[in-house]
């Protein structure tokens, strides 16, 4: 039946949530057993409620650091150090106004993700970009950035 309800018209939208998921699998095999990637983002998401930042972005920020930082890094017993880097990472994308997409133009891309070309040869795309238009956003962004590290603070 699958066949007759085909038509050649039909468009698909290109997504990277199968890269992600392949992405998110390539790290947790080969990161420590007690890894701490996956605290650190339950830690920051649970902190972002009332602030400006979305759990995409900082899934993107860790995303960036786990394609980075070797994932032997990432054991439990170094949880505070790769939360700090999360914030760090952060607050230098603020401060430069940009953060580049993960996947779109990351000539970083581990190789067994393959990305469609389009993908691939796209310029980055700065997440951020309406800090860049509006100061104000900026300034509420490093305000918030501010109180999200008070919060996980107090939660440490």
């Amino acid at each position: 039946a699958t066949e007759t309800t085909f038509t050649p018209s039909t468009m698909w939208a290109e997504s990277y949530a199968v890269a992600e998921v392949k992405f998110f699998r390539r790290v947790a095999r080969q990161a420590p057993r007690d890894t701490s990637h996956l605290r650190c983002l339950q830690l920051c998401a649970g902190s972002l409620m009332g602030t400006v930042f979305s759990s995409d972005a900082l899934k993107t920020v860790a995303m960036h650091l786990l394609n980075t930082i070797p994932p032997s890094s990432w054991s439990s017993r170094e949880l505070l150090v790769r939360l700090q880097d999360i914030m760090w990472y952060l607050h230098g994308c603020l401060e430069e106004k940009r953060l580049d997409h993960f996947f779109l133009g990351n000539e970083n891309m581990p190789e067994d993700i393959i990305l469609p070309p389009a993908f691939q040869a796209a310029e980055p795309t700065n997440l951020f970009h309406r800090l860049l238009q509006d100061p104000a956003a900026h300034a509420k962004a490093l305000r918030d950035f501010e109180e999200l590290k008070d919060r996980l603070t107090r939660l440490l």
